[in-house]
């Protein structure tokens, strides 16, 4: 588990390192691939999922991964980051109305996959992905912090 969570945490590091600006998934398609199995093999761990079912659950997820990932979470950083004086109010406005865009995406994927996840998972394990998937990043983003350190 610790080697799997290394990897997961050095494959975000070359991500990092890559340009940011580009959310194309199609850039780098080895190393999502990648980090899309090590968040699988994870998730199936928490999860405790038998083989047919992780079978079922594995495409599925995948579809999702790459649906979500075309969502500019930046965007919601951004509104929290950003010093409100220093905006228009078009500018504030427009900000405003993106961020909102941007959470409708997330919700409708959300419930989009709810439905496809609930045919083959219980509500406590789909609570548990998105727990998984959470603390994921968690690490991912400590482990990013205490390399931007150590410079």
């Amino acid at each position: 588990m610790k080697i799997i969570l290394l990897i997961l945490i050095f494959i975000a590091g070359l991500m990092t390192g890559q340009n940011v600006q580009s959310q194309n998934q199609d850039r780098f398609p080895r190393l999502r691939e990648r980090i899309n199995q090590t968040k699988l093999r994870e998730i199936r761990a928490n999860l405790k999922l038998d083989q047919a079912t992780f079978e079922a659950f594995r495409p599925v997820y995948l579809n999702y991964e790459r649906e979500i990932s075309n969502v500019d979470f930046r965007k919601f950083a951004r509104l929290i980051n950003v010093e409100a004086d220093s905006l228009t109010t078009t500018e504030a406005d427009q900000l405003i109305v993106k961020q909102i865009d941007s959470a409708r995406k997330l919700i409708d994927l959300r419930e989009k996959y709810y439905k496809e996840f609930r045919a083959m998972l219980s509500p406590q394990q789909i609570i548990k992905v998105y727990q998984t998937e959470a603390e994921l990043r968690k690490k991912v983003m400590q482990e990013l912090k205490r390399r931007m350190n150590n410079r």
